[in-house]
């Protein structure tokens, strides 16, 4: 009998006295989780690029896979040689490998999983030398493993054999070197072929997310200079605010408007009732929102059908618009939003800030004065409430008085779960709304038009008040040669037509790829002609919309453009226009209403050309079948939202910013970056050092100048002179006394030459 010792030497079977017992023996199973763990964590941190490009969860699922294909790969040796997978700690008749092989599954998969989570965790926390420790954590924990298994795993046979010594060694066993070497080259050929590819991949993003917006020749703020509209009819009657239903005419109930000169009253009860909201455990306030969640869709009907009757639009699409999201808005913030308000470290220089710690806290703004428009009126302003009341703020909410009645069901629901006096409303115009802005709020978030947005920011900024504008848009969709025309038609039109076209981020230009174009049209128009009245696209909310609508396509029937636009009272068919002038307003100012302008181009350059040739930027959108070039070209459009084959959506994720560049505005809601406008930083730094003075407290002599020389030079890659120079300066700097050279001020020349003389200007 020959038992091979794995070093390539022939020895005599050992005496069972010194052999290690089948029950003493760590099983071979435990290899293969850490083996996993391991080897999927070095496929994240190979994917670092990956990750650092916002592709994290691309990289995690690749070692996931990894992990998976790795566990399906060693279940044929369960099943073959069991006995040799326990490492003959016992026989496979008292343990089945039918009975092992799902956990056995689950602990590897499971730990490839963990291996790669965490190095995940670790990598987007900037702290890739924890996360190659978190690699070699890995491959120790399975090198030590197969130390302890090193005998059995060289020898193959069944239970019994071993108990006799007589298991072949792993040289002889042919069917299982074979069996070894095809999983092998499996689990290689794979591991090695998703290690390439999260690295190739991870470049690539890289250099894409490097991509800028092209430059524009000319101010895009003269393109904001276009001639102000008629002033709208005012909907407001003394101190009643009036109104009519947009689908048929009938009066809506009359709303009383809050009295102007009240504010600054409701503006102190506001910061009193913030003062004590702030004090409550951010838990608390999140539970709150809980609270207001579960209400606000207990009164999801009532809102729905408030919606159609002040704002014209179809039941159906205030659900999937106004109520689902703002469901999901509730419990974003409520789960995730106090992580990110909680205090954070400062990591300090422990030579130069010996005994010193420092804390970045997040505080309220205080009292929040919010302006919203009518075109959504729950969802827009739940975006900036939500979140405000998370952080510690009170809310004065000025709505549109298009939307005075939907303001009210709003604020009662949160008026029924939360503290006095902590959401205000504002019923009004713009006496209201001037008066709200100038009464001294803490911060001002507007959402509506960039004139009205203009006049805003003036008010704001002669009381020093903080300010945030969303603005408009005239958002545009590029379609590509090779866009699903299908799929294209359909993402198109809705993005151009939902809630009637009034929507800050509806598609108002089209660019498509002349080569399909003719058959992208035939299909839009195919699709206009099926849309319903009143259950797929709404009227127009104001008679004002209407007008304004009414004169862009007057201006381009005046230009000879085929206009087949129909409708009664602030009802409106959609309207597609084919190749307008790019001169004309449809396609140069907000239109907010249900019309399409198709304008076929030469190629995707012209696309890119056209698309930033705007005053706004606040959405864009590219379609195309070639999602890595659509993501390219999205990235040279000047627009704060890029979507690759869908539009508009975005606005609905609590969990993503939505915000705009330049006549669009730089306010931003939703995601961590929507707090900005809503928290402050404080900083606090705590010295507990019992130094008599700091190395940069006077008085200044040779020795600090030294130090700080030193410490210049050290930084800019100079050798052991600057370590030296430092060494020196800060001893000395230690060693200063408390007298002064010369307490007398003298009337020409300092007279302290000391500093003047190694600084090297005397």
């Amino acid at each position: 009998m020959r038992l091979w010792d794995g070093v390539g030497r022939n020895r005599p079977p050992p005496a069972p006295a010194h052999r290690t017992t089948p029950q003493e023996a760590p099983p071979t199973v435990p290899l293969d989780p850490p083996t996993a763990y391991g080897l999927s964590a070095l496929l994240v941190l190979l994917g670092r690029p990956l990750v650092q490009a916002g592709r994290g969860p691309a990289a995690f699922k690749v070692a996931l896979a990894f992990a998976v294909f790795f566990a399906l790969s060693v279940q044929p040796f369960l099943f073959g040689w069991p006995d040799w997978m326990y490492a003959y700690a016992l026989p496979a008749t008292e343990l089945p490998p039918a009975a092992v092989a799902v956990p056995f599954f689950v602990a590897v998969a499971g730990a490839g999983a963990a291996g790669a989570y965490v190095s995940l965790q670790l990598v987007r926390g900037g702290r890739t030398g924890l996360a190659t420790l978190n690699v070699l954590f890995g491959i120790g924990l399975w090198l030590a493993t197969w130390a302890a298994t090193w005998e059995q795993y060289f020898h193959i046979g069944t239970w019994a054999e071993w108990q006799q010594g007589i298991a072949t060694p792993l040289a002889e066993a042919a069917s299982f070197q074979l069996a070894m070497n095809v999983a092998g080259a499996a689990q290689g050929a794979a591991g090695i072929g998703l290690a390439a590819w999260v690295i190739v991949a991870g470049r690539r993003a890289k250099r894409r997310g490097r991509i800028q917006p092209d430059p524009t020749a000319g101010d895009w703020r003269s393109l904001l200079d276009a001639p102000a509209c008629a002033p709208a009819p005012s909907v407001i009657a003394g101190e009643q605010i009036g109104g009519a239903r947009p689908g048929d005419g009938a009066p809506l109930e009359a709303v009383a408007c809050t009295p102007a000169d009240g504010i600054p009253a409701l503006l102190e009860s506001a910061r009193s009732a913030q003062a004590a909201w702030a004090a409550v455990a951010v838990e608390e306030r999140a539970a709150a929102l809980v609270r207001l969640r579960r209400r606000f869709l207990r009164h999801a009907e009532a809102l729905a059908r408030l919606l159609e009757e002040e704002n014209g639009r179809p039941q159906a699409e205030s659900w999937i618009t106004e109520i689902v999201p703002n469901g999901d808005l509730f419990d974003h913030w409520a789960r995730r939003g106090p992580a990110l308000l909680q205090a954070s470290p400062v990591s300090l220089d422990p030579t130069m800030f010996a005994g010193k710690r420092g804390v970045i806290e997040t505080l309220p703004r205080g009292v929040v004065g919010l302006i919203t428009p009518w075109n959504f009126p729950v969802a827009l302003p739940l975006r900036t409430i939500v979140p405000a009341l998370l952080a510690g703020n009170a809310v004065i909410w000025k709505p549109s008085e298009h939307a005075a009645r939907s303001a009210a069901l709003v604020h009662r629901i949160l008026a029924a779960e939360l503290p006095p006096d902590l959401v205000t409303l504002v019923q009004g115009g713009a006496e209201q709304a001037r008066r709200l802005v100038g009464a001294g709020v803490d911060q001002v978030v507007f959402v509506g038009s960039p004139q009205t947005g203009r006049a805003v920011a003036r008010a704001a900024a002669e009381r020093l008040t903080p300010v945030a504008l969303e603005l408009g848009g005239k958002d545009a969709a590029l379609v590509l040669h090779d866009a699903d025309i299908e799929r294209t038609a359909n993402g198109v039109l809705w993005g151009a037509l939902a809630n009637a076209g009034q929507n800050c981020a509806a598609i108002e230009r089209c660019y498509v790829d002349r080569r399909i174009a003719p058959a992208f049209v035939e299909k839009l128009r195919d699709r206009i002609a099926s849309l319903r009245p009143g259950e797929d696209v709404g009227p127009l909310t104001t008679e004002a919309q209407r007008a304004r609508v009414e004169a862009q396509l007057d201006e381009a029937r005046a230009r000879g453009v085929a206009v087949e636009a129909q409708g009664e009272g602030q009802w409106l068919r959609p309207v597609l226009l084919v190749d307008p002038p790019e001169d004309l307003a449809l396609l140069q100012d907000e239109t907010f209403g249900p019309l399409l302008p198709i304008v076929a181009v030469d190629g995707e350059e012209e696309m890119v050309r056209r698309a930033n040739d705007s005053a706004y930027g606040l959405t864009a959108s590219i379609w195309s079948k070639d999602t890595a070039r659509a993501e390219v070209l999205g990235r040279r459009l000047h627009a704060g939202v890029i979507t690759v084959n869908n539009h508009g959506f975005t606005g609905g994720l609590p969990q993503a910013p939505w915000s705009g560049v330049r006549g669009s505005g730089g306010g931003i809601t939703g995601g961590p970056q929507g707090l900005a406008h809503l928290t402050r930083p404080r900083f606090v730094l705590v010295d507990r050092s019992r130094a008599a003075r700091e190395l940069w407290w006077y008085p200044y002599d040779a020795s600090v100048v030294r130090l700080a020389r030193g410490l210049a030079r050290l930084r800019s890659g100079a050798g052991l002179g600057a370590i030296g120079e430092v060494i020196g300066g800060f001893l000395g700097a230690r060693r200063r006394g408390g007298a002064p050279v010369d307490a007398a001020w003298p009337r020409g020349a300092p007279r302290v030459k000391e500093a003047r003389d190694a600084s090297g200007n005397g």
